[in-house]
């Protein structure tokens, strides 16, 4: 039995028998994922491949089917466009709504950012093509996605402060003038070398890491003049011999020494609500 009421009627046997009567809107997700490659801070980029907006460059997104999550619509869109599977989580950036950035219809995205390691990426789907942008040379962008990008800018450049978010952009180990190339890339600025070092030894969220000498090859263990050497099957076939890798530490502070992040006292300066200044 249908019932109907001013504001909704009731459909036994719908997909969704609660049909209310107020306007829907459509949902769809976005995805800003940034890397650091090449000593510059980049941002992943489709260009369109379908109107509106078809060859614009835009944030890979598209809209949310009824069965998923805003986050798992995110993650299959972010797929289906580039080919790439985030190994570290999505976080949510924030709900745009401006009621006319969409010409199509009414249409709010739910945003969200990453970061990870330099990838391959593959345009695909509704995307003709899908690439890395320097974050400073980014071209003009598809519906309200400029400031969508402003907004995911400026959480990163706040999280640096409180979060070991350029960790997720570097190798596990990496020296201190990796870290500051990469903290001046996010936040645009220039550190004093001395101070930068200073301030992110005294912090206590760095510990030396064991560095591990590439192994030196040797053909032979003595040196024989070339026409003294009788050429045999057995000569041919000889293997060359590897040293044994070298380890050592670095001094602390010192250009080349190398460095991990220690996870235990960055957690405990989160407690503290620590903010890290530059």
């Amino acid at each position: 039995m249908i019932m109907d009421t001013k504001t909704h009627r009731f459909v036994p046997g719908a997909e969704f028998p609660w049909q209310y009567k107020y306007e829907h809107m459509a949902v769809t997700t976005d995805c800003v994922i940034f890397t650091y490659e090449d000593w510059a801070l980049k941002v992943l980029l489709v260009r369109r491949g379908e109107a509106p907006c078809k060859g614009m460059w835009a944030f890979p997104g598209g809209f949310l089917r009824n069965d998923e999550t805003a986050e798992q619509g995110a993650l299959r869109e972010l797929k289906e466009e580039t080919a790439l599977v985030p190994s570290s989580p999505i976080v949510q950036l924030g709900v745009f709504s401006d009621v006319h950035r969409d010409p199509r219809e009414r249409v709010l995205t739910v945003a969200f950012y990453a970061l990870v390691k330099p990838s391959e990426v593959l345009g695909g789907d509704d995307a003709e093509e899908a690439a890395w942008f320097p974050v400073d040379a980014v071209p003009p962008l598809a519906f309200d996605h400029e400031k969508i990008f402003d907004a995911a800018m400026e959480r990163l450049r706040r999280d640096i402060h409180f979060q070991p978010v350029g960790f997720d952009l570097l190798d596990e180990t990496f020296t201190i003038p990796d870290l500051q190339r990469l903290y001046e890339a996010i936040l645009g600025v220039k550190f004093d070398r001395r101070n930068f070092q200073r301030k992110i030894l005294a912090s206590g969220i760095l510990e030396e890491a064991p560095v591990t000498a590439e192994p030196e090859m040797e053909c032979f263990k003595e040196s024989i003049p070339l026409e003294d050497m009788e050429i045999t099957p057995e000569a041919v076939s000889m293997e060359p011999i590897e040293r044994a890798p070298v380890h050592k530490k670095a001094r602390p502070g010192r250009k080349g020494g190398w460095f991990t992040l220690n996870r235990k006292r960055y957690e405990e300066l989160k407690e503290e609500e620590h903010k890290m200044e530059f």
